[in-house]
């Protein structure tokens, strides 16, 4: 969010940014990744990433080629061969590596199976500021057991904090009877004690402290299953994976489990964890061994869909699971008149939870928390300050003490979030349960373009020190602590590298461990997705990211292609990781349909909640008529397009699981869930009015309402299936219906 308030201004510069940021190039995918399902093996398509990039003169791009088939499923196992449109500007290797040897332009070109795919790349002069005033290694610290090794990273920095690309680092170590370190940065584990490993170039250094260890804290302390539970049709397979970790929580690489199943002869397992649906029955436990410990999963294989129809749901195939329909915690009870506030507050409250259904709520961790003064009160309910006296504190930075590791109690203001904490959050959690129901709440670190907030993005442990210090304030005072932590709002706009951003989020994570605090991590959430990867892909270099980061977020600013959404859900498949869209501001349920389908998300938010106004630009849940500063007249209305994203929200659960749901008509366009109650719900997406059937769905009572231009929350007859059954139902128009188990 580029603020936390939700004024005409603010989301003028939300639309003002999209003139700003990169058109990217379509590259085909015209089909959301589908497991369970023989892949055509055809290359129809090539798809480079990245499809364009800027270089300076010397710097090297690895350029990564990916062969599609004509559903856009990766075809894999594919040999490509490389080539430049202009050697002398841009050079290619044999593996995709392009370095820039003269100012212009070039296209490289992987061509496979007589397919080609292109990517243009720009070569300019090298920066005038590339004199070297820092180098960070991450991390820190590390842990090692004798005989294994870790790679370490290395950033050289200008004045400004700009990442200085191309620079060659001389690796040391000061004890090579303990720890080694190549060329390269791998350090290897010889002997139990300490080492310094230090990285120079440019006449600067810096240093990791290395601990190598006997080797216990390879022991495995427990085994973690992935997924817990799955279904299958008979005859069909699924993957299982099996995760071990250590005492302190850490994941270990290079374990060897042996699987077994309790009912071989209704779902089999072989030594590689893949799973075959057999025969009718379940749930089968399935475990996977090692070293005395063991983990085990509910696998239930069921009979192969008997009903079929325009739409077929296939339970055997399963996709992300649900984290939250997210919502920015504004409704304007800082800057709406605060009579009117008063007057329109529950109904918003009261809408969002049990006619809406959001249930994801993001919280901002203001920079400016961390000072001494707490300017909250002196605007309201004071009236010393005006709003922009007030907005102008909100990212500035004073420093508690010059030790991160002592929190000084005084030195943190908490009166804002206290007030949005308990005006809104607790009574939306409430409400939320009411219905059986819960809510997610994320902290978001906002003020990446504070010029003191340097100090939070330079300094991991005095970011650490922030969030630690919110954490603790939470938990203490309402009983709880959020769910997880958004890393830093929109660092490609603030100028955050990525290094930072990593080195940041491992700091936080120690630091809340430590202190019994076990949130999820979200991140590096850019303004785009684009960005968003490149910024990822340059964090995931840090060791410890991979195995720490949960959740890869990003807002969807500037042209968002399939291909880029499969690419992130690729990524974040490959990692164990999920994905996220949380914030776009003018997106509807269209864009809501890709993210889920190709995109993957586990959660999803168009902006703010609701504010003061009556210009619909689809960036907020709800606008309240009549309470701007100076009215108090409220009324509630609900946005455009809160009335289609409606039909998801409201009947989609936290932690609901998306199912396979394939569709015969292209009119209707179909996404499927099963809530963690076991109940099924189906969202059909339709271009145009029609009658269609639902097939696959288990025996039960079905609800059925619709949205339309002409019609909202239109509801239709229940109606009641066996398992050999289809729901036949029709929308009159285009719009979104939702089918679901009462």
């Amino acid at each position: 969010m580029l603020s936390s308030a939700a004024r005409p201004r603010v989301l003028a510069k939300h639309f003002a940014r999209l003139l700003f940021l990169p058109v990217l190039a379509a590259c085909g995918a015209d089909e959301p990744v589908v497991s369970n399902v023989v892949p055509d093996n055809v290359v129809t398509q090539v798809a480079l990433d990245p499809p364009s990039a800027s270089i300076t003169l010397g710097a090297n791009l690895t350029i990564r080629a990916t062969a599609l088939n004509s559903s856009g499923k990766e075809v894999v196992g594919q040999t490509f061969t490389w080539a430049s449109s202009a050697p002398a500007i841009v050079s290619v290797t044999a593996s995709g590596v392009a370095t820039a040897v003269a100012v212009g332009n070039a296209t490289i070109t992987g061509t496979t199976s007589g397919v080609s795919g292109s990517a243009s790349i720009n070569v300019t002069s090298a920066p005038q500021d590339t004199v070297v005033a820092s180098v960070t290694v991450t991390p820190a610290t590390a842990s090692l057991p004798i005989g294994a090794s870790t790679t370490l990273g290395a950033s050289a920095l200008n004045a400004a904090g700009e990442l200085i690309s191309g620079k060659v680092f001389t690796w040391t170590t000061s004890a090579p009877a303990i720890a080694t370190v190549s060329s390269s940065g791998v350090v290897t584990g010889v002997s139990a004690g300490s080492a310094t490993i230090s990285a120079a170039t440019g006449g600067k250094s810096a240093s990791a402290v290395i601990s190598v260890s006997t080797g216990a804290d390879t022991v495995i302390a427990n085994i973690v299953m992935q997924p817990a539970s799955t279904s299958l049709v008979v005859g069909s397979t699924a993957t299982l994976g099996a995760i071990a970790r250590n005492a302190a929580g850490q994941i270990l690489g290079g374990k060897t489990f042996t699987w077994s199943s309790a009912t071989p002869n209704v779902a089999s397992v072989s030594s590689a964890g893949v799973v075959t649906g057999v025969a009718i029955g379940g749930p089968v436990a399935v475990t996977a061994a090692a070293e005395g410990k063991s983990a085990t999963a509910a696998v239930t294989v069921v009979a192969t869909p008997s009903s079929s129809g325009t739409i077929t749901v296939n339970s055997a195939q399963q996709f992300q699971t649900m984290t939250g329909w997210e919502a920015l915690m504004e409704i304007g009870q800082a800057e709406c008149d605060p009579r009117a506030y008063q007057t329109y507050r529950n109904e918003v409250l009261d809408r969002a939870a049990f006619e809406v259904g959001i249930n994801r709520i993001r919280l901002g961790l203001r920079a400016g928390f961390e000072n001494p003064v707490d300017y909250w009160p002196m605007y309201r309910p004071g009236g010393q300050l005006t709003f922009n006296q007030w907005e102008i504190t909100w990212f500035q930075v004073v420093n508690d003490n010059n030790d991160p590791f002592v929190i000084n109690p005084a030195g943190f203001n908490f009166g804002y979030l206290d007030y949005t904490i308990e005006q809104l959050i607790l009574p939306l959690r409430q409400r939320l349960q009411s219905r059986g129901e819960d809510l997610w709440v994320t902290v978001s670190y906002t003020g990446a373009r504070s010029p003191t907030g340097v100090l939070h993005r330079d300094n991991p442990e005095e970011y650490a020190e922030l969030v630690l210090a919110t954490f603790q304030h939470i938990q203490q005072k309402y009983g709880f602590y959020p769910n997880s932590l958004e890393l830093v709002n929109e660092p490609n706009i603030g100028g955050w590298p990525p290094v930072n951003i990593a080195n940041n989020l491992l700091a936080a994570a120690r630091r809340l461990r430590a202190a019994g605090f076990f949130p999820q991590f979200v991140g590096p959430t850019a303004s785009g997705l684009v960005a968003t990867t490149q910024m990822f892909d340059q964090m995931m270099l840090v060791p410890g990211v991979k195995q720490t980061l949960n959740e890869i977020s990003w807002h969807r600013f500037g042209t968002t292609t399939q291909a880029d959404l499969t690419a992130i859900a690729q990524r974040a498949a490959a990692n164990g990781m999920r994905t996220a869209m949380l914030e776009h501001g003018g997106s509807g349920h269209d864009h809501l349909h890709e993210d889920l389908t190709f995109g993957n998300v586990s959660a999803w938010q168009q902006f703010g909640l609701a504010f003061c106004g009556t210009i619909d630009s689809a960036s907020m849940y709800f606008l309240v008529s009549g309470a701007k500063v100076g009215e108090n007249n409220p009324v509630v209305n609900i946005g455009r397009e809160t009335k289609y994203l409606r039909q998801y929200f409201r009947y989609v659960a936290l932690r609901a699981v998306r199912l396979g749901a394939t569709s015969a008509d292209a009119r209707f366009a179909p996404v499927a869930f099963r809530n963690a109650n076991g109940k099924y719900v189906v969202v059909v997406k339709a271009s145009a009015g029609g009658s269609f059937t639902v097939g696959g769905l288990p025996a039960g009572l079905y609800g059925i309402d619709y949205t339309t231009v002409a019609d909202y929350m239109k509801p239709l007859a229940d109606v009641q299936i066996t398992s050999a059954q289809s729901i036949t139902t029709t929308i009159p128009d285009s719009g979104v219906l939702t089918i679901y188990a009462k």
